[in-house]
């Protein structure tokens, strides 16, 4: 793990490359935390279906018994096509579960 700042963030940002699952609407997908700070994260994912300012819940568990999973409701600011495909979403917290 390091941790990332840009001048640009009140935040410090953790590398974290850790699975989740993502809620909306009765559906599931599967998708990979890439960053982590206290107010959002930066995640990817491979299934169409989640488009900018739609709330979703994001469910992350680390399986390590020393940090407690992390459940939160969430809106993707931008979500953006990657270049190998797939794509990449910036997250902002709404709501710690």
């Amino acid at each position: 793990m390091y941790y990332a700042q840009n001048e640009k963030r009140s935040f410090h940002r953790m590398e974290i490359n850790l699975p989740i699952e993502i809620h909306k609407g009765g559906f599931s997908y599967q998708g990979t935390c890439n960053d982590l700070s206290s107010t959002g994260m930066r995640i990817t994912f491979n299934d169409t279906g989640l488009y900018t300012d739609d709330h979703v819940e994001i469910l992350l568990d680390t399986k390590d018994n020393r940090f407690l999973p992390l459940h939160a409701v969430a809106k993707l600011l931008r979500v953006t096509e990657g270049e190998q495909g797939g794509f990449s979403a910036a997250v902002e917290f709404v709501e710690l579960k």
